[in-house]
């Protein structure tokens, strides 16, 4: 396929002159000004252009190709609001006129109207279905509307025609990113790389396929190449950066960071990413220089006021901490981690009410630690609403099932809830790792008596007391199982011992009342 050279200065003044004869010998043919317009056209003389389009109008109003030729035009000046009104009435004239759809489609996609310029490269394709370009216009306005499946059959379909197109496979490579099909958007984007492996553009998005991978040797790689093709390319930089900080080298990505400062002083990104680099390395003077700096370039940047509430709290400024976190919330309402360093603070200060507010919000908008689970679970233990509480420690246990303290408060829930049977469960488990921790042995034998398993809370009892021989609590416990079991004599045993281990008037009290009763049944 071969390409017209482009005419020369000195050719298109001669074809200017000849034009503005026709245009002198003719002066109400629209024709003239059309050919004359296309002349300006090409010497990027617009205004000119515009006149005269606009001439062949005022001569023909329904001349759809000097609508279209005009509409270009307004397009090359930024003028897309008065390009679409031509296209549209061009259309509205001549309907079977592809040029006019796929500048129309332009006009949407520069708009930001990406459903529109669907509709209309799909009458494209409908002129010319064997024709690749439609469907990779097409495809890139399937991009920005999200539709990124219907992208991918477009590209498909463009790939199968003209296999050697480097932009397909890169808008495919981005389709399938976009869909998280990352080892497909590799894939692609390693073609890409074959027919042009030193594009910096190629480069970077395949470095961030190999970064979201968690990739970051790979990734790191490609950035770096990108780098050094295009050495002021501050997003690959950026990205060298993220990738080192991931490795844990986060000083090394600091020299990125201030790389790319260096040449985009309001980049974000590199700001943010610095001041959580400084927070790693503890430099907390050189990260509040720099989260000051973040603030001046975003006023509403919730991550620098979330470091300050850390830096704060290592400090031991409680106060300063609670306002930070709360200033870090106000501009990122989901900021789950923000939620949950308030609520250690309100935890620190006794506020239970207000630490188990902000550990709920902490856990709706996504922390999944166990840690914080349990903190929950505790402070609706508290309040005694437990069924709300278990759940809470359910999740905490799966996370921390070595917490032995978890199951065992667990327990306590379930046997005050009245679930005898997950009590016991709990109970068992703990007794595993202690087994001589009288306390659990009452526990589980209290469960055990509460689910009519006599047999087995006596055990439970007798192993708690051999443990503690001044368990009274136990004693009594397993005197009320001896009494029921019209052992009386082992039963009197256990309610003396009780008397003589306790200074709890109730449990002395029922002890008394048993002996009595056992005196009396003895006359």
């Amino acid at each position: 396929m071969t390409r017209s050279a482009k005419p020369s200065a000195a050719d298109l003044e001669k074809k200017l002159a000849d034009a503005d004869a026709q245009v002198e010998a003719a002066p109400h043919e629209p024709r003239v000004y059309i050919a004359r317009a296309g002349i300006y056209r090409q010497m990027n003389l617009f205004r000119e252009a515009i006149a005269d389009y606009t001439t062949a109008l005022e001569l023909k109003p329904n001349e759809p190709q000097a609508m279209v030729e005009r509409a270009i035009v307004y397009r090359r000046l930024g003028d897309t609001r008065r390009a679409l009104a031509d296209l549209t009435q061009a259309v509205l004239i001549d309907g079977s006129n592809p040029q006019a759809y796929h500048h129309r489609a332009r006009c949407f996609m520069e708009l930001g109207e990406p459903h529109k310029a669907i509709a209309d490269f799909s009458k494209c394709i409908h002129f010319a279905p064997d024709k690749p370009g439609s469907y990779f216009d097409r495809a890139e306005a399937f991009v920005k509307a999200k539709q990124h499946d219907a992208a991918i059959a477009d590209l498909d379909k463009v790939i199968a025609l003209a296999p050697k197109v480097v932009a397909s496979y890169q808008l495919r490579a981005l389709a399938y990113y976009h869909l998280k099909q990352l080892d497909k958007s590799l894939a692609d984007n390693d073609t890409a790389l074959g027919f042009e492996p030193n594009n910096p553009l190629l480069l970077h998005n395949r470095g961030v396929v190999h970064f979201d991978l968690k990739q970051y040797k790979l990734a790191l790689a490609d950035f770096e190449k990108a780098v050094s093709l295009a050495p002021q390319q501050a997003e690959s930089l950026y990205y060298c950066g993220l990738a080192r900080a991931r490795m844990g080298k986060h000083r090394e990505a600091i020299k990125d960071f201030d790389r790319a400062l260096s040449i985009k002083s309001d980049h974000v990104g590199a700001l943010d990413e610095k001041g959580a680099a400084l927070l790693e390395l503890k430099e907390h003077k050189a990260l509040a220089a720099n989260d000051d700096r973040l603030l001046e370039v975003d006023a509403q940047n919730a991550s620098a006021y979330y470091r300050r509430g850390l830096v704060s709290i290592a400090d031991k400024l409680v106060e300063q901490a609670l306002h930070d976190f709360t200033q870090a919330i106000l501009r990122k309402s989901d900021f789950a981690a923000a939620y949950e360093q308030r609520a250690r603070i309100h935890g620190m200060r006794g506020d239970k009410s207000a630490a188990l507010r902000d550990l709920s919000l902490a856990i709706e908008h996504g922390i999944e630690d166990p840690v914080v689970f349990a903190l929950r679970g505790r402070l609706l233990k508290d309040r005694g609403e437990f069924a709300d509480a278990i759940r809470g420690y359910d999740r905490a246990i799966a996370g921390l099932p070595e917490r032995i303290e978890l199951r065992l408060e667990r327990g306590e829930m379930h046997y005050k809830s009245g679930n005898y049977a997950k009590a016991i469960d709990d109970f068992a488990h703990c007794l595993k790792t202690r087994p001589n921790d009288a306390v659990l042995n009452f526990n589980l034998g209290s469960a055990y008596y509460e689910n009519q398993q006599h047999d087995l809370a006596l055990e439970a009892f007798s192993r708690a007391i051999a443990a503690n021989r001044s368990d009274a609590p136990s004693y009594l416990s397993r005197g009320e199982i001896y009494f029921a079991k019209g052992d009386f004599k082992k039963a009197a045993d256990d309610f003396k011992r009780a008397l003589q281990t306790t200074r709890d008037p109730q449990l002395q009290q029922l002890a008394e009342q048993r002996l009595m009763q056992i005196d009396v049944m003895k006359r």
